[in-house]
């Protein structure tokens, strides 16, 4: 009898610290974006926040940012690429602090990698579109019949990840400007291809410091031609933290000169 009784008093201490270990671990291991967000980086992203001049108190004109914004001035943040498991997640905070929406031309393989920072863009409520299945160039402009099947498929994994279908579509490396034949079959498909007439010129020199990244988009700012709808090219993949840091003061810049931002549909 009492060894029965120590051998019961033994199995509930057992399940006891069992029970408490895993509690313990699960608090110590954050999962889904709390732990994307961990990985990249904690002290790196509160860096790159409070690097940025807190935006100013909102006012009656605009009640996201607190600048004016000033009519036919709209401005596009568009980043391709990803999603990145570190530059994403930065990119994603930076932009709820100031209240705008991006849209986020994204690739096939990278949503494999990161399926779950995918979700979040959508969750937040920026706009996707489709990069291509695999950014590979030989094989996305290997002929109509590539680059359509390349978009199908970054469709569907989109589809599969996120619950969403987008009809935008931005090609690799913007070449689909001199081929009139697959615009046309992208438009049969029922897609619509999405240039950009700014471009920061990240993807150039992706490890060069942010203030270039800046001082490139507030030179093209300034042409009043571009003012209706500047569409931005960003990235936002792996090797563009850059990209990430310059954001605060890009966004602060435009709103300064009275542009509201939107998103592509």
């Amino acid at each position: 009898m009492v060894k029965k009784r120590i051998t019961i008093l033994i199995l509930l201490v057992f399940i006891f610290m069992s029970t408490s270990g895993c509690a313990v671990k699960d608090k110590a291991n954050p999962t889904g974006f709390a732990y994307i967000l961990e990985q990249a980086g904690r002290e790196t992203y509160d860096w790159q926040v409070k690097a940025a001049p807190a935006p100013e108190k909102p006012g009656k004109q605009d009640q996201t940012s607190g600048y004016a914004s000033q009519p036919g001035k709209i401005a596009y943040l568009t980043f391709d690429d990803g999603p990145d498991s570190i530059n994403t997640p930065i990119i994603l905070d930076i932009l709820n602090r100031y209240g705008v929406k991006a849209t986020f031309f994204v690739v096939g393989t990278n949503i494999e990698k990161n399926p779950e920072v995918l979700r979040e863009i959508v969750r937040r409520g920026h706009a996707l579109g489709n990069h291509t299945y695999n950014h590979r160039y030989t094989g996305v402009y290997s002929g109509v019949y590539g680059f359509i099947k390349n978009v199908k498929v970054n469709e569907e994994l989109i589809f599969r990840v996120a619950g969403l279908s987008p009809r935008i579509v931005r090609d690799p490396g913007g070449e689909l400007r001199n081929s009139q034949a697959l615009k046309r079959v992208l438009t049969q498909n029922g897609y619509r291809l999405v240039d950009w007439n700014v471009d920061s010129y990240d993807s150039r020199t992706p490890s060069s410091d942010g203030a270039i990244i800046i001082e490139n988009l507030r030179r093209q700012a300034k042409k009043q031609y571009l003012w209706p709808e500047m569409v931005i090219l960003m990235h936002d993949s792996n090797g563009h933290l850059n990209s990430a840091r310059a954001l605060p003061t890009v966004i602060e810049m435009l709103l300064k000169q009275g542009f509201k931002f939107e998103v592509l549909k």
